[in-house]
């Protein structure tokens, strides 16, 4: 339900819009503080049902699903990306495709804030022991069944294209915005 505004109101919050639009485009802002904003402006003309996503990009994903497969299914997609695998030498190590769709899809379930400062997301090698105990009891032969990941990453140009992902839904919930308190 959309709130009643006055025109003062509403032309204050329209331009409000459109500044972040343009910062948001020029990137003179970061995305947190853009998320913020279009937040309160959700708040004042009444749109709640764009604030839950804004919520989990500015509070991250782990806020609401807890479960990996409850947390990838409710993911947007601009957010799944693949993990790349490291051993101990930093040697990336490149899994068999079945292997792959089961252990290769990452989420990218961070904070915006996070995301932005980040060069890479990393996983250490404790939170892969049951990862690398399936592939010595199933590995398809000698070589991959000795094979230990001592690391996964997701990249810097992966994080990059999360982020693109977020800066055009952010553009979409402006566009929206812009076009309801236009056309009132």
């Amino acid at each position: 339900m959309l709130v009643v505004l006055n025109s003062s109101e509403k032309g204050k919050i329209l331009q409000m819009a459109k500044n972040v639009s343009v910062e948001l485009l020029e990137e003179t802002r970061s995305l947190h503080d853009i998320l913020e904003t279009c937040k309160d402006a959700c708040k004042m003309i009444g749109i709640s049902d764009g604030n839950a996503w804004l919520d989990l990009e500015i509070n991250g994903y782990l806020v609401r699903y807890k479960t990996r497969d409850e947390l990838y299914q409710n993911l947007p997609s601009y957010r799944k990306t693949s993990w790349k695998f490291y051993d101990l030498y930093g040697n990336m190590v490149s899994l068999p495709p079945d292997m792959m769709d089961l252990f290769g899809k990452s989420t990218v379930y961070q904070p915006v804030r996070e995301l932005e400062t980040a060069s890479q997301v990393l996983v250490e090698s404790k939170f892969l022991d049951k990862f690398n105990k399936f592939i010595a009891d199933h590995g398809m032969d000698q070589v991959s069944k000795s094979l230990r990941i001592h690391e996964a990453r997701i990249s810097k140009d992966e994080i990059k294209q999360v982020l693109e992902g977020i800066k055009k839904r952010i553009q979409e919930l402006l566009d929206m915005i812009i076009s309801l308190l236009e056309i009132e």
